[in-house]
């Protein structure tokens, strides 16, 4: 499964990494500048060394031109030790004069002029026109490196201070920078099947204004549809009803008649036609009234009563023969702010789900958990995850004889969804190996309701 990408989070990663390697670029473009310059500033240092020594070289020794071997070589010395050390030489290589740092022994470099990199060092070489005597200015390279390293760790050390001083800017520009980008998300994630208002009015870049304007006229359109289309359901429902019962009234007189007859089996499939007709229009007008949005209320109220009231009305039904056991758990409370109607009619869809479709010969178990939490069980054989998933769906119904309109779960769902809980199916049921259970689970209580009920901790959902 590919992981959601984080737009902020990408865009500060990739400016940090673009920003280190742009210094990382400018900083190795510099640095080779910067060594090209320091040989040639070197060089030119070596150069203008043994060119104004070569003049006083030769002047000290003009009196000793047929004798340069035998001339005693000076010895400067020096507190510390030099970067350069030079040698002058006869035609023939011999050291007629050197400076304290540089070797007894000529240096391994031939007298022609020039430079040459010979041992290590650097070395210049000039001489007289005559060319009878030479001076060779050496440098080490190593200094040369040691120069190059130092402008490099002045180029290269700040980088560890400035990638997160660059990472903490870059995070506060594109967070700023994109605060309308996670507002108008916010507003439109907010949005959904149950909650269709227009988007409040946001002060967005040209850029997300065309969005927000777009997605907004998108919304009305949805919320009309969707309007039409519960007024249509609910209006119609509502106006089948009397003509059903009329109907079913005028079918069971007519069964009266007919009874003993022949022809009172196909009265009977008209009843049952009519009665499953009615349960229809019942169950397309509680889907109105939920998907209008009724089920969450702004104070909480103790759904408990509800629950037996319920539980005792379908007790008292002729063809559930005492299958229904209600138990509550020891410091249960169905506290919610959820409106008493639309949780009656969401409990009320599980109970006759259980009853039709459980097992006749088995109890429904209906239990409020000591969490809030609402548990309606019942016997007969389980359910596959495939099915079980698309239940919540309008007019999907499982693998069952009994009549139904496969609207009572997805009813349930929309009720539930629209407090902030959810609706749980499981098969098979907790603690077997067969049969069904739907669990209405609640959103954690909050502090109002604490409040408003006086509620302990241990009570909370």
């Amino acid at each position: 499964m590919t992981r959601p990408r984080h737009l902020t989070r990408q865009l500060i990663l990739t400016l940090t990494i673009g920003t280190v390697v742009l210094w990382t670029a400018a900083a190795s473009v510099t640095t080779l500048l910067i060594g090209a310059e320091f040989d040639e500033t070197f060089d030119s240092a070596l150069r203008q060394t043994a060119q104004r020594l070569l003049p006083l070289a030769a002047d000290g020794l003009g009196d000793h031109d047929g004798d340069e071997e035998g001339h005693e070589i000076p010895r400067f010395g020096a507190e510390k030790e030099e970067l350069l050390a030079y040698q002058v030489r006869n035609a023939d290589g011999a050291v007629l004069i050197r400076s304290l740092d540089a070797p007894v022994a000529g240096f391994d470099a031939l007298l022609s002029r020039g430079f040459t990199n010979v041992g290590g060092m650097r070395i210049f070489t000039e001489g007289l026109p005559s060319n009878r005597i030479f001076i060779q200015v050496a440098e080490p390279l190593s200094h040369r490196r040691d120069s190059l390293m130092q402008s490099m760790a002045t180029l290269f050390l700040p980088l560890g201070a400035v990638i997160p001083v660059a990472a903490l800017g870059i995070w506060l520009a594109i967070s700023r920078g994109l605060a309308p980008v996670g507002e108008l998300q916010r507003e439109i994630a907010d949005r959904g099947a149950t909650n269709l208002r227009p988007l409040k009015a946001m002060d967005l870049p040209v850029e997300l204004a065309p969005i927000a304007s777009s997605v907004g006229r998108l919304i009305e359109r949805l919320r009309l549809a969707f309007d039409a289309e519960r007024a249509f359901a609910s209006n119609a429902a509502h106006e089948l009803r009397t003509p059903i019962a009329g109907s079913l009234a005028q079918t069971q007189l007519l069964l009266a008649e007919l009874k003993g007859t022949p022809t009172e089996a196909r009265a009977r499939s008209i009843e049952a036609s009519l009665k499953r007709l009615g349960d229809l229009a019942e169950k397309l007008l509680q889907l109105s009234r939920a998907e209008a949005g009724i089920a969450a209320t702004e104070q909480p109220v103790d759904l408990l009563p509800v629950v037996d009231l319920l539980v005792e009305d379908c007790s008292r039904r002729t063809d559930t023969a005492g299958r229904l056991h209600f138990e509550i758990e020891p410091g249960a409370n169905l506290c919610r702010p959820m409106d008493r109607d639309a949780f009656a009619i969401a409990l009320r869809n599980l109970l006759d789900n259980a009853l039709l479709h459980g097992a006749k010969s088995e109890p429904v178990v209906v239990s409020v958990g000591a969490d809030g939490s609402v548990h309606v069980r019942n016997g007969g054989p389980a359910i596959s995850p495939e099915t079980l998933a698309a239940l919540k769906n309008p007019f999907v119904r499982g693998r069952t004889t009994a009549h139904g309109s496969g609207l009572g779960l997805a009813i349930v769902e929309t009720i539930m969804s629209q407090t902030g809980g959810r609706l749980e199916l499981n098969s098979p049921a907790t603690g077997r190996s067969d049969g069904f259970e739907a669990i209405l689970r609640f959103a954690e209580a909050g502090p109002h309701v604490r409040q408003a009920f006086h509620l302990a901790p241990e009570q909370e959902t």
